[in-house]
């Protein structure tokens, strides 16, 4: 879950992001297919597809594994400073225990992350503009669905505190983080 989510699902949701926030009309109520590029008509197609692909390959695998060994899952390091106040992230071992404990919701989250997948992918092909601004306009809500029953929380850790120390106030917002449109 933690390659698929760092290396795939976050990436992947973040390039859907970023390409129908360029689209905006001016109202900022809507999006305008003439400033989605070919190209970028295409990076929405594979980041659907990947998305979709992914999702599917969780849903039917036997078991679900959080992280290898010893591996570290985003803001775990965080979860466990004490300060709970402000990151309330569960650790790999906490995951797995829910993901086990409710393998069925798991399963429905990730069939829910596949469709949306699959209707970005689609809606691509068609340069369909509504299904794209309707389906990346609701990914905060559908990732947020899953990270709050079994990540323990819906928000993005703290910066790191040496980092912001060495570069200042604006390190706060990591850059490549932004929220969905």
């Amino acid at each position: 879950v933690n390659e698929s989510m760092t290396q795939v699902m976050s990436p992947q949701t973040q390039t859907i992001w970023d390409i129908s926030s360029r689209a905006f009309n001016d109202r900022g109520d809507g999006l305008v297919a003439e400033k989605i590029s070919p190209a970028d008509w295409i990076r929405l197609a594979k980041a659907g597809r990947k998305l979709r692909d992914r999702a599917r390959l969780l849903a039917k695998a036997p078991h679900i594994t959080v992280a290898a060994p010893g591996e570290i899952i985003m803001g775990e390091g965080a979860s466990h400073e004490g300060d709970k106040r402000t990151w309330d992230a569960a650790s790999a071992k906490q995951v797995q225990a829910l993901i086990d404990a409710h393998p069925a919701l798991f399963i429905q989250h990730l069939n829910t992350l596949a469709d949306a997948g699959d209707a970005i992918l689609q809606a691509a092909h068609r340069k369909d503009i509504k299904t794209v601004y309707e389906v990346s306009s609701q990914f905060d809500e559908t990732c947020d669905g899953c990270h709050q029953p079994f990540w323990g929380t819906d928000e993005p850790p703290p910066y790191p505190k040496d980092l912001a120390a060495a570069y200042g106030a604006s390190a706060l917002e990591p850059v490549g983080q932004s929220r969905g449109p």
